[in-house]
C-alpha cells in the first residue's frame, strides 16, 4: 500500500471528515487492489501510514467490515475478505431481487429518452468486448443498470445495490469468462427489447431469474425454454 498522510494537510479535519477521507481512501486502495482479497494489515501499520489516530481509522473500518469488504481480527487488525462461489451466487440472488423490484418500481418512467441511452450503451459494451478492453465494458454495464435505477428514489436499496455491484465488479471477481461477457451482453438486448414492449413484469422476471444466473449451462436450459414457449 502506498504511503499517505493525512498529516501533510493545511487543514486538520474534524472527527467525522476525517473518517470518511479514510474510508474513501481505504475503498481507492481496495479498488486499485494495493489491498488484495486474503492479506492481512495491522492497526498500527495503518495509522503509521495514514498518519492518523485509531478513533477515525476503526470508524472507517467498521464501515467497511458492515459492506461485507473487510474483517477485523482480534488484537490483530484486519483481513481483507475474498469471495467464495457461494458468497457470488448469494450475492447474485440478492442483486436479481434488488434489480429486478427498482425496475418494476420505476417501469413507467422509462421513456424513450432512457430506452436509446440503454441502446447505445449496449453497443458501446460490444464494441468493448470486441477489443477486449474489459475495465470500459464493466463500467458501461454498470452505466447500462444506472440508467433505469438513477429514476428510483429508494436510496436505502440503491445503496445495497451499489455495495453488491462493487464487491462483485470492482473489488471482487475479475475473471469472468469471455463467453460470460457475451452473455451478459446478449441479455442487455433482450431486457431492452422487453421494456420496449411494455411488459414489466416478464422484464422484472427475465433479470431476476435470467439475467443474474450464474450458471451459464442453466442461462442457455432457461433461454432455449423462452424461445421454444
Amino acid at each position: 500500500m502506498e504511503d499517505f498522510s493525512f498529516k501533510d494537510r493545511d487543514a486538520q479535519p474534524g472527527t467525522s471528515l476525517l473518517r470518511t477521507q479514510v474510508y474513501e481512501y481505504l475503498r481507492q486502495q481496495l479498488k486499485e487492489e494495493n489491498l488484495r482479497p486474503g492479506m492481512s494489515v495491522s492497526m498500527n501499520e495503518l495509522m503509521s501510514n495514514l498518519g492518523i489516530s485509531r478513533t477515525p481509522l476503526r470508524d472507517a473500518l467498521l464501515q467497511l467490515q458492515n459492506e461485507g469488504f473487510v474483517t477485523f481480527l482480534p488484537q490483530r487488525g484486519i483481513r481483507i475478505n475474498e469471495l467464495t462461489q457461494t458468497d457470488i451466487e448469494n450475492m447474485y440472488e440478492m442483486l436479481g431481487a434488488l434489480d429486478s423490484r427498482i425496475l418494476l418500481a420505476v417501469f413507467d418512467r422509462i421513456g424513450r429518452r432512457q430506452i436509446e441511452q440503454m441502446k447505445r450503451l449496449i453497443t458501446e459494451m460490444g464494441k468493448n468486448l470486441e477489443k477486449r478492453n474489459f475495465p470500459r465494458y464493466w463500467n458501461l454495464n454498470t452505466a447500462f443498470h444506472n440508467v433505469y435505477l438513477g429514476l428510483s428514489t429508494n436510496k436505502l436499496i440503491l445503496n445495497h445495490i451499489n455495495i453488491l455491484r462493487q464487491r462483485l465488479f470492482e473489488f471482487g471477481k475479475k475473471d469472468w469468462s469471455l463467453k460470460r461477457k457475451h452473455v451478459i451482453h446478449r441479455e442487455h438486448l433482450t431486457l431492452v427489447e422487453l421494456i420496449e414492449k411494455g411488459d414489466a413484469v416478464a422484464a422484472a422476471d427475465f433479470m431476476r431469474d435470467q439475467h443474474t444466473i450464474l450458471d451459464l449451462d442453466a442461462k442457455m436450459s432457461r433461454s432455449a425454454e423462452g424461445e421454444n414457449a
